[in-house]
């Protein structure tokens, strides 16, 4: 079995053909999904894909940083109402970005700030989004994780949350495992100068991470160009191996173990 902990699937680019992208990466032994519903627009939609496909496919709710200027209260009360549905998981995904225009640093760790006590409500964990700006001083990962020093959310299992498509440094990784986070491994890990992603995972260790692919973007090296899906978590699993030196089967046992770790049973 393998868990896919990171996509979008109610994106336009899977209008057509949705039903057959979850089937296929069940094809591949791709057996659960964690939908993420980072919009207002979205958690309608997330809940009815995982009613669509109960056993496969659960949510994650929350407000994405690029929401910081258009949020407002009555949004916040109806995520709480989406956390209580039987179909989420967890909040998510939630953070910081200074690469795009998402608003001040303030302004981002204000709304990341207003969501977070519903984990401690829900008993559920965060996925966080951090990106870096172009200048060195825009670290998102350190400013994220001073952030959640004051994070109440602390449950009897071994991870809080996932740092999501992570691409910071081993400090960063470092800091973040010591906060009960895990490391949300995708397809960048594929590219071939990302050797630098690669030691930090390596260092982290698999008992560290998940999988994940971020769909529709951020495909593997082999598809460059094109849209991603959950069908590409066997790939990364197997570049994963490769790199740990350790066989396929135990990517996919430890990495399946580590999401039910981090989001329960689903």
């Amino acid at each position: 079995m393998l868990i896919e902990t990171h996509a979008h699937l109610n994106d336009k680019a899977f209008d057509a053909d949705r039903g057959e992208v979850i089937g296929r990466a069940a094809g591949l032994g791709v057996s659960r999904i964690v939908e993420i519903a980072c919009s207002p627009g979205e958690w309608a939609q997330g809940e009815r894909l995982a009613a669509a496909f109960p056993g496969q496919v659960r949510c994650a709710f929350g407000a994405h940083p690029e929401y910081t200027k258009t949020l407002s209260p009555d949004h916040l009360r109806e995520l709480e109402a989406f956390m209580a549905r039987p179909c989420a998981l967890a909040l998510g995904e939630v953070g910081l970005d200074y690469w795009w225009d998402a608003g001040t640093k303030e302004e981002q760790l204000a709304l990341l700030e207003a969501q977070l006590p519903l984990c401690a409500k829900f008993l559920k964990p965060a996925v966080f989004h951090a990106r870096n700006g172009k200048a060195p001083a825009q670290n998102a990962y350190a400013d994220l994780l001073e952030a959640l020093k004051n994070w109440s959310y602390r449950p009897a299992k071994k991870f809080r949350g996932v740092l999501h498509c992570f691409s910071g440094s081993w400090a960063d990784a470092s800091a973040g495992l010591d906060m009960g986070l895990v490391l949300g491994v995708n397809g960048t890990f594929t590219y071939k100068k990302n050797d630098d992603l690669r030691f930090t995972v390596k260092k982290a260790g698999l008992d560290n991470i998940v999988l994940e692919t971020d769909c529709p973007y951020l495909p593997p090296q082999s598809a460059r160009g094109k849209r991603n899906d959950p069908s590409y978590i066997p790939e990364i699993a197997a570049m994963v191996a490769t790199n740990l030196g350790v066989g396929n089967s135990a990517v996919a046992d430890k990495t399946t173990a580590n999401a039910f770790e981090l989001f329960g049973v689903f």
